[in-house]
């Protein structure tokens, strides 16, 4: 599969700081329905990536101390990466060499343009093509 990453993108996600707190980023994350929001610093770099998964690994912190900590306390970190001119191929041995659904892309100083995930790949994919 030739296809690149540009073309399977999405331009508008969702992002939080590494300050914010997790009852905010969980809000976003349910107002917006998505699984995870990306954590940005202040150049718009991607340093982090806060997850449904995250939430799961902290559950049996007391609820009245969770969802008071900061992003930055639960986040995974480091994160991969992707660039806009990578092909899709590429992409999907990463997601499954890492067990990962979703992968920011970044541009060649490392601030983010975008997402891609497994869901926006498998809903844009020609049918002739699997």
């Amino acid at each position: 599969m030739d296809a690149l990453v540009k073309d399977y993108m999405r331009k508008k996600i969702e992002t939080v700081s590494p300050d914010d707190s997790i009852l905010s980023a969980i809000e976003l994350m349910v107002e917006s329905d998505q699984g995870s929001v990306v954590v940005l610093d202040e150049g718009d770099r991607v340093i982090g990536i806060f997850t449904e998964r995250d939430v799961l690994r902290r559950y049996m912190v007391p609820q009245s101390t969770f969802l008071h900590l900061k992003v930055s306390e639960v986040m995974s970190s480091p994160v991969h990466t992707v660039s806009k001119d990578m092909k899709v191929s590429e992409v999907l041995e990463i997601m499954n060499e890492k067990h990962i659904r979703r992968l920011p892309v970044v541009d060649k100083g490392g601030k983010m343009i975008g997402f891609i995930s497994w869901r926006e790949l498998f809903a844009k994919i020609p049918r002739d093509a699997l």
